[in-house]
C-alpha cells in the first residue's frame, strides 16, 4: 500500500483551492478581455510579417490575454494565501518579491503588445524584476557537488547573484521564443507547473512554491480552453513574459532548494524545452550572421510544423515532449510512484478536456476570428 506523506496531504486544500480558482477566473475573463482588445483594436493580423518571419495564426487575434492570466493568478494567491497562512511562514517576502516582479514583467509585455517597447528597454525592465528577486534572497546560492565528501558546492556571493539574473532572464526570453502556436505556449506552462509542483509537494516547508504553481497552473489551464487551436485570443508578450518568469522564479524559490542532491537537476530538466529551442535558434542564426533577438520561422516548432504538415500535430508532440521531460524531472526527485503518475495523468486528462471543449465549440460552427473583427469594426 502507497502512503502518501503527511506533508503531501497538508497541502491538497490549497492546491485544489488555488487551481480552480486560477482557472475559473481566468476562464471567466478571457472573452471580457478578448471583447476590450477588440474595442481598442489589441490585435495581430494573422500572415503578416514578423521580423523575418511571418505570423502563423489565421485572422485578426486579440493578443493582449496575459492580463487575463495575470488575474486570476493574483486571484489565486490572495485565496491561496487567506485559506493555508500558516504554510507560507518565513517565504512571504519572497513570495511577494515574485508577484511584484512577475506584474511588472506582465505589464512590460502588454504596452508592448500594443505600442512596442524598444529590446533595450524591455531587456532592462527584465533585469529589474530579476533583481527584485535577488534583493530579497530568491537566489541560486548552491550547485551539486558530485566530486567532494558534501552534497552541495555553495557560491560566492556575486557568482549567485550573476547566476539567478542570468537564469531568470535568459528562461523570461526562452518561453515568449517558444509562443508561436496556438495553444503551445499555455500548455507547456500547465505540464510544467504541474511537474514543479509534483517535486515541490514531497517537502514540507514549500508552502509558497506549492501556491504558486498550483495557481499557475489553473491559469495556464483556464487560458488554454481558449487559446487552442484556432485560438480566440494570445497571450501576448504580456503572457509569455509573466509564465515565463513565474516558472524560472519558483524554480529558484523551493524546487532548486531541496534535500536531495540529484534533484537540483530536476527544474532545469523540466523547463528544458523552451531553453533547447532558444539554444538552437541562437545557433542557428548567429552561423547565418543573424542577430538572435530578431524574429522568425525558425524555432523547434516552425521546423516541426514544416515537417508534420499541421500546427495542432506539432503542439501535441511538444506538449508530450514536455511531459517526457516533467516525468523525467520528477524521477531525478525521488517523487514517489502514486504521486507522479497522478501528476502525468491529470496533465493529460486536463488537456485533452479544455483542448477538446475548444474544438467542439469550433465544430459547433463558432464564428471566424477575422468575420467577428470585421463585425465589430463595422459595429463600431
Amino acid at each position: 500500500m502507497t502512503v502518501v506523506p503527511a506533508s503531501m496531504a497538508t497541502y491538497v486544500p490549497l492546491v485544489l483551492a488555488a487551481f480552480f480558482v486560477a482557472l475559473v477566473t481566468v476562464g471567466v475573463l478571457v472573452p471580457k478581455v478578448r471583447s476590450f482588445a477588440l474595442r481598442v483594436d489589441a490585435v495581430q493580423l494573422g500572415g503578416t510579417k514578423h521580423g523575418l518571419g511571418r505570423r502563423q495564426h489565421v485572422g485578426a487575434i486579440p493578443n493582449i490575454g496575459g492580463i487575463a492570466i495575470l488575474a486570476g493568478f493574483l486571484v489565486a494567491l490572495i485565496v491561496g494565501s487567506i485559506l493555508a497562512p500558516q504554510l507560507l511562514d518565513g517565504l512571504r517576502v519572497e513570495l511577494l518579491a515574485i508577484v511584484l516582479g512577475g506584474s511588472l514583467m506582465a505589464l512590460v509585455g502588454f504596452i508592448d503588445d500594443i505600442w512596442e517597447v524598444p529590446a533595450a528597454m524591455r531587456l532592462a525592465t527584465q533585469f529589474l524584476a530579476a533583481g527584485i528577486l535577488v534583493v530579497n534572497g530568491v537566489t541560486i546560492d548552491f550547485i551539486t557537488n558530485y566530486f567532494g565528501d558534501s552534497p552541495y558546492l555553495f557560491m560566492p556571493e556575486m557568482l549567485a547573484v550573476a547566476l539567478t539574473l542570468v537564469w531568470v532572464v535568459g528562461f523570461t526570453n526562452a518561453f515568449n521564443f517558444i509562443d508561436g502556436l496556438d495553444g503551445l505556449s499555455s500548455g507547456i506552462a500547465a505540464i510544467s507547473s504541474m511537474s514543479l509542483l509534483a517535486v515541490a509537494l514531497q517537502f514540507p516547508d514549500r508552502g509558497a512554491s506549492v501556491l504558486i504553481l498550483a495557481a499557475l497552473a489553473g491559469a495556464a489551464l483556464g487560458f488554454l480552453r481558449h487559446n487552442f487551436n484556432p485560438a480566440l485570443i494570445t497571450m501576448g508578450d504580456s503572457g509569455a513574459y509573466l509564465l515565463g518568469y513565474v516558472l524560472a522564479a519558483v524554480s529558484v524559490l523551493g524546487a532548486l532548494k531541496v534535500t536531495a542532491a540529484v534533484t537540483v537537476a530536476a527544474p532545469v530538466l523540466i523547463l528544458a524545452l523552451p531553453v533547447l529551442n532558444l539554444t538552437q535558434v541562437t545557433v542557428r542564426r548567429l552561423r547565418r550572421g543573424v542577430n538572435p533577438a530578431t524574429a522568425g520561422n525558425d524555432h523547434l516548432h516552425d521546423l516541426l510544423r514544416v515537417r508534420s504538415g499541421s500546427p495542432r500535430v506539432t503542439v501535441y508532440v511538444l506538449w508530450a515532449a514536455t511531459l517526457v521531460l516533467g516525468v523525467l524531472g520528477m524521477l531525478l526527485s525521488q517523487t514517489p510512484p502514486v504521486l507522479l503518475m497522478g501528476t502525468v495523468v491529470a496533465a493529460v486528462l486536463l488537456i485533452a478536456l479544455v483542448s477538446y471543449l475548444r474544438l467542439r465549440e469550433v465544430g459547433a460552427g463558432s464564428p471566424s476570428l477575422l468575420s467577428a473583427y470585421r463585425d465589430d469594426r463595422e459595429a463600431r
